[in-house]
């Protein structure tokens, strides 16, 4: 009797143990599915924004140039600044969704932030505006790629 209740004892700790292998490498392999996804986010969202913030300041150099070359403002030229406008808060919403990451969203709102403050930079200041927006790209795109390779 003493030697079947222990056989059954060892079957049951044996179904538990392996009851509890089971729960843990599904758990471990849940894990780093979400992560990889996190990952998969993040590598979209940055050069998503990254590519906005080029068009930004394409649009912010083309209304500058045209205001030196005393060109008229069409509304045309106005409706795709605010189309690039647009794109660029679409893709800062879009990078909120896959990241928490202070420093890389306090690099992004810095890189929008130039962007931003290039089209109504004094002619006198305007190339001090372009270095600190490409700087403050350049600044996104490392440590983006150095998040989503980490």
């Amino acid at each position: 009797m003493f030697a079947t209740l222990v056989a059954v004892l060892g079957t049951l700790a044996g179904t538990v143990v392996a009851g509890l292998m089971q729960h843990l490498t599904t758990t471990r392999t849940t894990r780093a599915a979400t992560a990889e996804q996190r990952r998969r986010a993040l590598a979209g969202a940055i050069p998503e924004l990254l590519a906005a913030l080029v068009r930004h300041r394409e649009q912010q150099y083309l209304k500058i140039v045209a205001r030196s070359d005393g060109l008229a403002d069409t509304p045309e030229a106005r409706q795709a600044r605010y189309a690039a406008r647009s794109a660029v808060t679409s893709a800062v919403d879009t990078l909120h969704m896959a990241t928490a990451d202070r420093e890389l969203l306090a690099l992004a709102q810095e890189a929008v932030d130039a962007a931003m403050a290039l089209g109504d930079a004094p002619e006198a200041e305007l190339e001090l505006a372009g270095l600190r927006a490409r700087v403050a790209h350049t600044a996104l795109r490392t440590a983006g790629a150095r998040h989503v390779y980490a």
